[in-house]
This record gives C-alpha cells, structure tokens and sequence, in this order.
C-alpha cells in the first residue's frame, strides 16, 4: 500500500521548487518591465514583453492545474507559502479584485475614460463570478464540517465511506480551484488587453512586485518567529 503522507511530502516539496524558480523568473521579468516601461518610443518591446509576462504566468497556472489533480488539499494550504501569505490566499490563490486595485495604483491616472468605463464593466462582472465561487466555497467547507460528516465518522465502515465522501469533495474543490484560476487568469489577460502596452507593462510589475514583496516578508516574519 502507498505511504500516502510521502507522496504529499514529495507532491510539496516538487512545486515548492518549481514555485521559487518560478519566483526568480518573475524577479527577472519584473525589472525588464520596469526598465522598458521607463524609456519611450519602446512600444513593440514593450507588447512582446508583455506576451513573455502573460506566458510565464500561464505556465505557473498550467504546473498548478497539475498539481490540483495530484492533490488539490496541499494547495487550499500551500507549505511553500509563509503563514502571512497563506492568510490571504483566496480558493488556493489571489482574489481577482486585487488586480484592479493594482491597476488603480500603477495607472490609475494614465487612464482615458474609455479604458475607465471598460475596467468598471469588467469588475462588475468579475465580482459577481467571484461572490458565485465564494458561495460554491462555503458550500463545501458546510458539508465538510456538516453533520452527515459527523455521522459518517462515528459508523463502523468509516474507512471505506469516508474514501467515498473525500473523493467526492476533492473532485469539487479541485473544479473550483481550477475555475477560479481560470477567472485569475482571464480577468488579467482582460486588463492588459484594455491598456496601451507601457500601462500593460507598469501593471505587470507592480502585480509581480506585489507578489515578491509580500512572499519576502512573510518568509522573514516566520524566520523571526521560529527563531524566537
């Protein structure tokens, strides 16, 4: 019979070192926006960077999908994430609001009005889908903690059901973890395609700065605390 508990050791360790080079990439490609954002006439470099960007992180969202399918439980709590960031993960992941709150803050004030009223149509629409997936969450984690759950527990043949019952829920959680990357992703290809490429650029390095800034001070925050 497997060790199950060594598969999922092996399953973490696996992403968490294609996440920290995945991490490393997006270090690079962060500065290479910045710096390309901050010269002119650097239009068509600019878009190409951009397609580079958008592919990176479609392929972390690809390894993920991956990852979901082996073991959707390990990424609702990634071990590769420090505690800090784990505190606002989102279905395994961001909110999708948090990318309008970065464009906001990049170019908000670059923005025409077209491109405004185009980014609020979005959001609306973003918001409802993510209020759908939120419901869809709290309804899992009810019936988790629901009291057939209970029941179950307490039977004789409590092995062989609850294998029965988990699988049926891993299978929800990972369709919900998949879709709501699914919304990750669409809702930032959707904004990028709304900017002009030096605003497509200067939102993808404040999001991947973000990113970086929050991992490193939460890893320094569990170091502080583990040393104490």
């Amino acid at each position: 019979m497997p060790n199950t508990s060594s598969k999922n050791a092996s399953d973490g360790i696996c992403f968490a070192n294609f996440f920290e080079t995945w991490l490393v990439t997006t270090k690079i490609y962060m500065d290479k926006l910045n710096f390309l954002s901050s010269k002119i006439h650097q239009e068509a470099e600019l878009e190409s960077l951009v397609v580079q960007v958008l592919s990176h992180y479609q392929h972390y969202y690809d390894t993920k999908s991956r990852a979901a399918r082996e073991n959707v439980f390990m990424l609702l709590s990634p071990p590769w994430l420090s505690t800090f960031e784990r505190a606002f993960l989102w279905i395994a992941g961001f909110k999708p609001a948090l990318a309008f709150r970065i464009v906001e803050t990049s170019v908000g004030r670059e923005l025409t009005i077209p491109q405004v009223e185009k980014i609020e149509k979005l959001k609306v629409e973003t918001r409802v889908t993510e209020k759908a997936f939120t419901d869809e969450m709290a309804t899992i984690q009810n019936k988790i903690a629901g009291p057939p759950m209970v029941k179950i527990v307490t039977r004789t043949d409590t092995a062989e059901v609850l294998d029965i019952v988990t699988g049926k829920i891993k299978e929800s959680l990972r369709d919900l973890v998949l879709n709501a990357d699914i919304l990750r992703t669409t809702t930032t290809k959707e904004l990028v395609d709304i900017l002009s490429p030096v605003q497509a650029a200067k939102f993808l390095a404040a999001a991947a700065q973000h990113q970086l800034r929050i991992h490193k001070f939460g890893l320094q925050r569990d170091a502080a605390r583990n040393a104490t």
